[in-house]
Formats: C-alpha cells, structure tokens, sequence
C-alpha cells in the first residue's frame, strides 16, 4: 500500500522543512523499491540506476510541493515514471523486454514469459504503467489513478482495454 505509517509521514514533513537526515534515510527506506520500478520500466541495470538517480533529484528538489505527506510513495513513483518516459521519448524508442527482468520467475516457461514482456513492452502510454503498476508493482487501481493524475473510472476502462490487447497479442505469437 502506499499510504505511509506515521514515523514515515513524520520523516517527509521533517524533509519538506529542510532536514537532510530524514531525506537521506526516507530513501534509504525507498531504495530498493525504486531501483525495482525503474528496472521495471528500463530493462536494465544501468538505466534503472539513471532513472533512480534523476528521480531521487527530482523529489528533493520539489519534496515541498507534496501537499499530503501520507502520499509520499506514490508522488515519487509518479516522479520515477516521468523520469522512464522523458527517457523513453529521449531515445525515441522503447527497448524491448530482456531476458534478465524477471528471472526469478519461474511459474511459466521462458518462452511464455518473453511473449508476454514483448506483449507488454508493445503497449502505448498509459495501458503499459497500468499493467506494470497493477500487475508488478503490487499496487491498487485508486493508487494508479492517483500516480496517473486520472481519474479511478479511466484507470479501470484502460486496464480492461491493456488485458484485452495483450491476451489478443499474446494469442496471435502462439
């Protein structure tokens, strides 16, 4: 869930006064669960580190512009997903699904599994950060909408639409 617990929320208002400490520590708390998002969207390790980097940045130059502390995780997200498609748009393309992203799952062949990534990888703004954000991330539609900045109904009707693109996609590579 991305709502924060109180020590969390009590170390975001500390850093929008301006204490470097709780900072510092709120992404040492966050550090893995970035680095995951943006290997998620980038593909690699050298990428996800960039965009780890320039998101970190980002939010420590506008910590104070987040209106509702208890919303920390999300509003970074936003951020780390802003960062991913400036890069995207940078490079003019998207690099497909390599096949170290999600080795350690094992549920389904490999083959199965790189169809399924090339499927995702195909998908337009925003139906591709609906399905990685729902389906790997973990997170709730509501918590979609709001790192989306949409409203729940078109986040619910686009993920309706991303599942029925890729089970057409995924049906037409068998």
């Amino acid at each position: 869930m991305n709502i924060l617990d109180s020590l969390e929320i009590n170390l975001v208002r500390q850093a929008q006064r301006g204490k470097k400490e709780a900072m510092e520590q709120l992404f040492l708390m966050e550090k893995e669960y970035l680095y995951k998002m943006a290997f998620l969207y980038m593909k690699n390790k050298e990428d996800s580190l960039d965009i780890v980097q320039e998101c970190i940045l980002r939010c420590i130059v506008s910590i104070k512009s987040l209106k509702q502390p208890q919303y920390f995780r999300t509003w970074m997200t936003r951020i780390l997903i802003n960062c991913a498609h400036e890069e995207w748009a940078r490079r003019g393309k998207y690099d497909l699904a390599e096949e170290e992203v999600f080795a350690a799952e094992e549920a389904f062949p490999r083959e199965e599994r790189l169809d399924l990534y090339q499927a995702i990888d195909r998908l337009n703004f925003p139906y591709r950060d609906i399905v990685i954000q729902h389906y790997f991330a973990g997170n709730r539609l509501n918590e979609i909408a709001q790192m989306l900045n949409m409203p729940i109904g078109t986040v619910k009707a686009y993920h309706s639409r991303a599942k029925s693109r890729l089970k057409c996609m995924l049906e037409g590579a068998q």
